[in-house]
């Protein structure tokens, strides 16, 4: 069961194409959509090193935040972001001159087969 008052930590799941969720140390659910409240996106660097040296994807980038139903007040602005370790060492806004992001108000995640999307929104 999934306690709203604490964070989350989701990473998209290379085995089952979908978000994996996090609390606490253990999975707590497998989903195609989420939604998150004060979001902070995070790449561990050895990881991130790891990847490069290795040539070999792993676990090591997602974001945190908590799990919300919906946007509480209207988004002012919204950003599609991305992440690659080959390209960039943070989680960057899709668009050039693919800022660097480390935080949003909140964040839209949603796959499908062969895609993903990852928005951040503040309010």
């Amino acid at each position: 069961m999934v306690d709203r008052d604490k964070r989350v930590y989701v990473y998209f799941n290379l085995h089952k194409k979908c978000w994996s969720v996090r609390q606490s140390g253990k999975i707590v659910d497998h989903t195609n959509q989420v939604l998150l409240r004060d979001c902070r996106y995070l790449v561990g660097q050895a990881g991130r090193k790891k990847v490069l040296k290795e040539k070999r994807k792993n676990v090591h980038a997602g974001v945190s935040g908590y799990l919300v139903d919906h946007v509480t007040n209207v988004p002012e602005y919204s950003s599609e972001l991305t992440y690659n370790p080959y390209k960039h060492k943070t989680f960057v806004s899709k668009d050039e001159p693919y800022e660097p992001v480390e935080h949003s108000d909140y964040a839209f995640l949603e796959c499908g087969k062969g895609w993903r999307i990852l928005e951040a929104i503040w309010k």
